[in-house]
């Protein structure tokens, strides 16, 4: 599915109050701190589905929508929030709905690549692959951004963090 995007900048008190409540409450528990402190940048990007032309699901699209569904899972708006501090990352998405998936990981430990195409379509952001933490094994998580100002300028200094994080 297709999204529209679009990517700010802000403060993490500046984050929509659900997310800032997930990003609070993860960072508490998994001890990493005020990141509200801490962060180097921090962004929030909404992401809206865009239906096909005509507004009718048709096809494969319509099929996965309706496996989604039945799996539980929903398809719609989300808003993510991405911190980032000089060692660490953290991203929390929330649905309109209010389900919540709240990641952090060590910036040494991770490793960023541009969305590929066959596995996400044509989805804006950057790929993130890291040992999540609580999680045994490595794996990846699109971290949406627009390609504005904004999402250029917080993967710019990501892409800096991540590198410094690993050499420092």
């Amino acid at each position: 599915m297709d999204y529209t995007r679009a990517t700010r900048l802000c403060p993490v008190r500046g984050l929509d109050d659900r997310l800032r409540a997930a990003v609070t409450e993860y960072a508490a528990q998994q001890l990493l701190g005020d990141l509200a402190e801490t962060a180097e940048i921090c962004c929030e990007t909404r992401s809206v589905p865009v239906r096909p032309p005509g507004g009718a699901r048709r096809g494969l699209l319509n099929g996965l929508s309706g496996a989604f569904r039945a799996a539980g899972l929903e398809i719609g708006p989300f808003t993510t929030a991405a911190v980032v501090t000089t060692g660490v990352i953290v991203i929390a998405t929330v649905t309109d709905r209010g389900t919540q998936v709240r990641l952090g990981a060590r910036l040494a430990e991770a490793s960023l690549s541009v969305v590929d195409p066959a596995r996400y379509g044509r989805a804006t952001g950057v790929d993130v692959q890291a040992r999540w933490f609580g999680s045994p094994e490595a794996s990846s998580y699109l971290l949406p951004l627009d390609t504005g100002a904004a999402g250029q300028a917080f993967l710019a200094r990501l892409r800096e963090l991540t590198a410094a994080a690993r050499h420092g």
